[in-house]
């Protein structure tokens, strides 16, 4: 093989069939390839093409400790600041837009900022981020704006603080409006269980095991004392073990255990229907971009669900996140 060969052999490497991160460094090295062909004509050959080589070499290298590095991920569980939501149990009275609480806001914010994540996903619909989109754009350039709600008290200020040049990304699911096959496959399942209730006279609400309404209880005595306690010690409180597994239990796995109709196989898989297509818009949006840091912010309910998912890909280190709310 003479020396062409080889700097001819670069030009077609399959690089299509890399990854993103793969892409660039074989344009690259194409790049290089055609610059020295027109000086090694007039350079010592040998030398030049061990340099050539070597450079390659080096490249490769890169290439490979890129595509191992993983994206550091920290899910923060957080309630629906004002109220903002359809759950039977929620927080009222927070007054989150006054004095106090936008101190605290501030306090949280400075603890998230030192993970320095490049990406923050929020509990939005795709289909809102052109909304997002602009009050991200609104509130960097100085607009003064009153949202009481986490997304913007939280992802936006977080994404402000940390100069991002998108704001959040809207990664939650609803099968309303459906778009795809199995959406509408789902949809008109839905519809079939709600007419199966109807026309068996089943009760909406169901029996409840003891353990279901003791947690239940828990939950809503310490949803009313949260507009009392600083911020930061209800979002210390939210992301412990003991909360997330309690939530877990209260949104997926409690149904189960009382079961007097045989249909909440149902609700619980529904439940987790919606954390699997939450999951698979997070994880597309990371494997796309390759962010080294990522902040998921969504309701307590559905953390250990997504970590779940996430701490077992290849490619997604969770951190602690308790380390950072310290």
């Amino acid at each position: 093989m003479n020396n062409w060969d080889i700097v001819t052999l670069i030009h077609f490497l399959p690089y299509d069939k890399f990854q993103s991160g793969w892409i660039t460094f074989v344009k690259l090295i194409k790049s290089l390839s055609t610059n020295l062909k027109h000086y090694i004509i007039h350079q010592n050959q040998n030398l030049m093409l061990r340099i050539y080589i070597t450079t390659i070499f080096l490249l490769f290298t890169i290439i490979n400790t890129r595509s191992q590095e993983k994206t550091k991920v920290l899910l923060l569980a957080t309630y629906h600041f004002g109220g903002n939501t359809n759950d039977d149990l929620k927080v009222t009275g927070d007054n989150i837009l006054g004095d106090k609480k936008q101190k605290e806001i501030h306090t949280v914010i400075k603890k998230l900022k030192k993970f320095k994540p490049e990406k923050i996903y929020v509990e939005n619909e795709p289909n809102r981020q052109k909304y997002w989109d602009s009050i991200y754009s609104d509130f960097k350039s100085g607009q003064e704006i009153q949202l009481a709600d986490e997304i913007f008290q939280i992802g936006i200020k977080l994404a402000k603080e940390l100069n991002l040049r998108h704001g959040v990304t809207c990664v939650d699911w609803h099968v309303r409006p459906a778009k795809t096959f199995f959406e509408k496959q789902y949809e008109e399942l839905l519809k079939n269980v709600v007419n199966y209730y109807d026309d068996n006279n089943i009760p909406d609400t169901e029996p409840r095991s003891a353990d279901l309404k003791e947690t239940l209880r828990k939950i809503d005595s310490f949803n009313k004392i949260i507009p009392e306690l600083e911020l930061l010690d209800v979002f210390q409180a939210l992301n412990s073990e003991k909360h997330l597994d309690t939530m877990f239990y209260a949104s997926i796995s409690s149904s189960l255990d009382v079961d007097k109709y045989n249909m909440n196989v149902f609700w619980s898989q529904k439940n987790m229907i919606r954390n699997v297509n939450i999951y698979q818009n997070i994880i597309k949006d990371i494997l796309e971009d390759e962010p080294k840091k990522a902040v998921i912010i969504f309701g307590s309910s559905h953390i250990r669900a997504l970590r779940n998912y996430l701490e077992v890909h290849p490619k997604i280190k969770i951190v602690n996140t308790e380390e950072y709310l310290k």
